[in-house]
């Protein structure tokens, strides 16, 4: 839109001398404008009261065509029907002044009335008073308006019984502007005693809002995963708080750390408690274990009941104070002589006749030595 356009809308009261267009090419950036007027719009020329303009959403509004109203006078078409304050519309008119906003009736095809609120802006079209008339649809108004309150009231509604915790508030000052039940059934405060008050007297987070633990109304702690968002409230930036409470999943997942963490230092004696209940099952019989024994040497009983403890081949070296080799060919000739070729198996093997506890192992290798004697 043009400046000289532009101007049409914007101008205070002037004089009838300060609004003409003297010029034809004037009317063609009048007419443009009107046509382009977001609003209804019409034109009516002062001397003759006949209407020489008129935009598209106008003849919407009234459900009319061009011929309806162009060439036609006010008395003929009014566009003023139970105007409320007639006496001073008629001086605007006769002295071609701004028409403040003042109620009309606007008549419809069907011979029904829409209520409208109407303004005059004096303009000059071709070198003639004009008077530009645009409307404003109460009826449209007011259906705008209640969309618009029952929005507001659904957003309120949903903010108010939404399950999660929320709270407005000023950033500003850090003023709480309104908190939700579910926030204030959180913290165990009453909406009266949060709304209007800083979030640094009440003491939300005494450590800190980074640390995610809020404290309650009786003081107990919570920890809670808490974000923040720039909300706009008529115009105006505030900051939304959202809070979750996860005290409960948090002790739940520390919970279940601390059991892996029993599990994983429990395993070997899990291993060995396997181990132990395969070697039970197997029942071997008195005379295996004493052919078994029989032909291990005393260094190989040694070596056994170190692999029955769990030792590797370094650490047996070094429990024994021998080379790696010789604990190597200890273990090939223990596996050959009780029938087994993995370290578990002679483990499962050894613990079934007491190698893994050494009084037994002593009382047995006892046994076993008086039966070769013998």
């Amino acid at each position: 839109m043009t400046n000289d356009c532009l101007d049409i809308f914007t101008r205070p009261h002037h004089t009838l001398a300060g609004t003409m267009w003297h010029a034809p090419e004037h009317a063609t950036r009048l007419e443009c404008s009107i046509e382009s007027n977001p609003a209804p719009a019409i034109v009516c020329g002062l001397r003759d009261l006949r209407y020489v303009m008129v935009n598209r959403r106008f003849l919407a509004l009234t459900v009319s065509a061009d011929e309806d109203w162009l060439r036609r006078s006010m008395y003929e078409r009014s566009i003023l029907e139970g105007v409320a304050n007639y006496e001073l519309v008629k001086r605007a008119l006769v002295n071609a002044q701004t028409i403040p906003q003042t109620r009309v009736r606007l008549a419809m095809p069907d011979g029904t009335y829409r209520p409208v609120i109407v303004t005059g802006q004096p303009v000059g079209v071709a070198g003639q008073p004009c008077m530009l008339f645009t409307f404003t649809d109460i009826g449209a108004w007011q259906e705008t308006e209640r969309c618009h309150d029952q929005l507001r009231t659904s957003v309120q509604t949903a903010f108010t019984t939404s399950s999660a915790c929320m709270m407005i508030v000023d950033p500003a000052d850090n003023v709480v502007t309104v908190a939700n039940e579910s926030f204030c059934s959180l913290l165990g405060y009453s909406l009266n005693e949060l709304s209007g008050r800083s979030t640094d007297d009440i003491d939300i987070w005494p450590s800190g809002i980074a640390t995610g633990f809020v404290r309650t109304k009786c003081g107990q702690h919570l920890e809670c995963v808490i974000s923040e968002a720039t909300i706009l409230v008529v115009g105006k930036a505030y900051a939304l708080w959202t809070f979750q409470d996860v005290t409960s999943r948090r002790i739940d997942e520390r919970s279940l750390a601390a059991a892996i963490e029993a599990t994983i230092s429990e395993s070997k004696w899990l291993s060995h408690a396997i181990l132990d209940n395969m070697a039970l099952r197997s029942e071997p019989s008195r005379d295996d274990g004493a052919s078994g024994l029989s032909e291990l040497t005393a260094r190989e009983r040694d070596v056994l009941a170190l692999i029955c403890e769990g030792m590797d081949d370094k650490t047996m070296a070094r429990t024994l104070q021998v080379s790696g080799n010789t604990i190597r060919n200890h273990v090939a000739r223990v596996y050959s002589k009780i029938g087994v070729n993995r370290r578990v198996a002679a483990a499962t093997w050894g613990r079934a006749r007491g190698f893994d506890t050494g009084s037994n192992r002593v009382a047995l290798l006892a046994c076993a030595t008086d039966a070769l004697s013998n």
